[in-house]
């Protein structure tokens, strides 16, 4: 039997969470065609993986950078998610994605999506189906699926107004995402801490998941808040924890359309907020067990990545640009941040900036907001809104205390362990500023940290929810995901007993340990530790 590439003497994790066996790879054509326990498979070329784990490629469920994607040099951007062994994207989170636009909608879209990219590039697209051809035509480095986020489904129809939409609109906007969906999106993504989608109703929200429902796609979401308490809701203090109001409206909506439900970055941002984890996961666990399709996901740190404008309050940023020149209106966020923090159990050491997105600011990026200020010889509040004002909202931040810090992470070990967390990185990667750990680690991190050395879950169950459990949420179980003949030969070998995240948060870009070789469409693409070709085999996937 004629092979392309026979990978020998593994030790297969096949991402069903199985038992791991002892077997050769035959493939051909980009799949995997044999799987044999029991015979040695022969080949011209072969790849030995003695002492080695033969697994599939990883999937980041929640993935940004289809804001990198459409640039000419998005291989080298992207190089840090081959090198840890992601070889499929699942894009287009938070609300945001690059398509559906019109001529119209394009500045919107562009001015939304500044702080996920640093290089502008020409819409040679309008419709999902044609932002996805541009893909395939470019040639992808990594497999890359798309969400159709629900900004540039409202502008199309309402364009940059923050009322709800009258019900002819909402009509519209409804016919707007079932053709992005038919198009080839995978569903619907909103981000509920941004604009315009935190001005988003309910009535919004369950007719544009009905629609999706009624297509079987999936809907995932950033939470209104994330924080026990905060200025969205009224009174900041008192009743429901806020977290778990956003997690309800979301479990309510799941309930009233039946939608595949993804709850995006479970996470608990302060340390007081930390204690309501138990009560989102039984509240979790209680919808599901009544049979609706729901799960979350989230990264291995305690800390992550976003921009500036998440913190400025829904009523500032109703109104930003005069509201940005108005000192009372500083004084009045500077207050409402000071009680915040104290309650939610964080300061201004807590935030870091990543990327001030202008040279003049490059010497802060790196250095918490507590720094920054000191340098810009401002009070915290007034540095940060500065950044924010400066930056127009292109500034990117890192924020610590998310289910844990460096003394205690016992609210994201139940994350992590828990059987419907799939596993992702919510990372921005740009050329410039400092990068999020996330980008280089987070694989290799669960497989050494969380499975291998403090054993929250198996080796084989944490393959599992990196790979078909993610591809089965998505709705492409049968095509990637698995070690198993007629599977994409998307795959990563890597060492049990080396694997790990190297990376700190003062040196966030260290390549991690243990990964060997990996494989994208049956071609390797990387190994030890470099990028090995510069030929892009990822396939654009289409619902």
């Amino acid at each position: 039997m004629d092979f392309d590439l026979v990978i020998k003497n593994g030790t297969v994790i096949d991402g069903t969470g199985r038992r791991r066996f002892h077997a050769d790879l035959g493939l051909r054509g980009g799949k995997v065609a044999v799987v044999s326990a029991s015979e040695p498979l022969s080949c011209t070329r072969t790849l030995d993986a003695s002492r080695l784990a033969v697994a599939p490629g990883f999937i980041d469920f929640h993935s940004h950078s289809e804001w990198v994607a459409p640039l000419p040099d998005h291989d080298r951007v992207l190089a840090p998610l081959v090198l840890q062994g992601i070889t499929t994207m699942v894009a287009g989170q938070c609300g945001f994605s690059p398509a559906p636009v019109t001529d119209e909608t394009i500045p919107l879209v562009d001015h939304t999506s500044a702080m996920l990219r640093e290089s502008a590039f020409p819409y040679r697209w309008r419709s999902v189906r044609e932002f996805l051809d541009v893909l395939q035509s470019d040639g992808m480095m990594i497999n890359t699926a798309l969400l159709a986020g629900h900004a540039p489904v409202r502008y199309a129809v309402v364009g940059d107004s923050l009322e709800p939409p009258q019900p002819e609109q909402l009509e519209a906007m409804c016919r707007v995402l079932r053709k992005a969906i038919r198009d080839g999106a995978f569903g619907m993504s909103a981000g509920l801490g941004y604009t315009p989608g935190m001005f988003a109703q309910t009535e919004e929200l369950l007719a544009l998941l009905r629609v999706v429902a009624e297509e079987g796609a999936v809907y995932t979401v950033h939470n209104r808040t994330y924080r026990w308490a905060t200025t969205f809701y009224e009174p900041m203090v008192g009743g429901v924890p806020h977290n778990i109001r956003a997690i309800r409206e979301q479990l309510d909506l799941a309930r009233r359309s039946s939608v595949r439900l993804q709850l995006s970055h479970l996470i608990f941002v302060g340390r007081n907020t930390w204690p309501t984890y138990q009560t989102a996961l039984q509240e979790i666990d209680a919808l599901a067990d009544e049979g609706y399709d729901l799960a979350f996901d989230a990264f291995p740190y305690t800390y992550g990545n976003t921009t500036i404008n998440v913190n400025l309050p829904k009523w500032y940023m109703a109104d930003l640009k005069r509201n940005l020149d108005d000192p009372a209106e500083l004084r009045r966020v500077e207050q409402e941040w000071d009680e915040q923090n104290a309650l939610v159990g964080r300061d201004y050491s807590d935030i870091y900036l990543l990327w001030a997105g202008l040279p003049e600011l490059a010497d802060l990026d790196g250095l918490h907001f507590a720094a920054v200020a000191e340098q810009l010889n401002m009070r915290p509040a007034e540095a940060y809104v500065h950044v924010a004002k400066l930056s127009d909202g292109r500034a990117r931040i890192l924020q610590d205390t998310f289910s844990g810090d460096g003394s205690s992470e016992e609210p994201l070990q139940a994350v992590l362990s828990h059987p419907r967390c799939s596993f992702m990185l919510d990372t921005i990667l740009t050329r410039g500023g400092k990068a999020n750990p996330a980008s280089y680690g987070t694989f290799p991190r669960l497989l050494g940290r969380y499975s291998r050395d403090l054993g929250l879950f198996t080796l084989e169950e944490t393959v599992r929810r990196s790979t078909s459990y993610s591809a089965e949420r998505l709705g492409l179980g049968d095509q990637i995901g698995r070690v198993a003949p007629g599977y994409w030969a998307d795959l990563v070998l890597f060492d049990p007993d080396t694997v790990g995240d190297n990376t700190t948060l003062e040196q966030p870009d260290t390549p991690p340990s243990g990964i060997h070789t990996v494989l994208i469409s049956g071609q390797v693409v990387a190994q030890g530790g470099q990028i090995t070709t510069r030929a892009r085999h990822g396939r654009v996937l289409r619902r």
